[in-house]
């Protein structure tokens, strides 16, 4: 009597007794049931990691396009030379309102409160105030900015 290993069945059964065969044949379905197995839980993880992977290039797609990737220094001067249009056009509405007294000779008061509104001091106060409107309006505009 020959002895079989059964950890590594043979592969060609002839001379084989029928239990023999049957006991191979339950360890052959008991493998392959198990490699069945195997196939779908590598199918779920490739599909799971698929999915991430393609999540994760839409995503990098997006901040790609969205974001813009500047220095500290970039972004100082930025936002300086934004501060700076928006000081200059508080200054400008301040000229205006002057420009725009002056021409119809029409003061905040009567003709007597020109010497008050025409004092460097007042002057300087509109501009402050309108700056700081002007600041406010861009906060408001942009609460992104600091």
């Amino acid at each position: 009597m020959n002895f079989i290993n059964w950890s590594k069945p043979p592969e060609d059964p002839t001379g084989l007794s029928m239990r023999d065969l049957q006991k191979m044949y339950r360890i052959v379905f008991q493998q392959l049931l198990e490699c069945k197995r195997m196939k779908s839980a590598e199918s779920s993880t490739a599909t799971h990691y698929r999915r991430s992977a393609n999540e994760a290039k839409q995503e990098a797609k997006k901040a790609k396009g969205a974001i813009v990737t500047l220095t500290k220094k970039q972004k100082a001067k930025e936002e300086a030379s934004k501060a700076g249009y928006w000081s200059g056009g508080a200054a400008i509405c301040v000229a205006l309102f002057y420009e725009l007294c002056k021409a119809g000779d029409a003061w905040i008061g009567g003709a007597k409160y020109q010497e008050f509104w025409q004092h460097e001091a007042m002057i300087s106060t509109l501009t402050f105030i309108m700056t700081s409107i002007f600041g406010w309006v861009y906060k408001c505009a942009h609460p992104d900015s600091k």
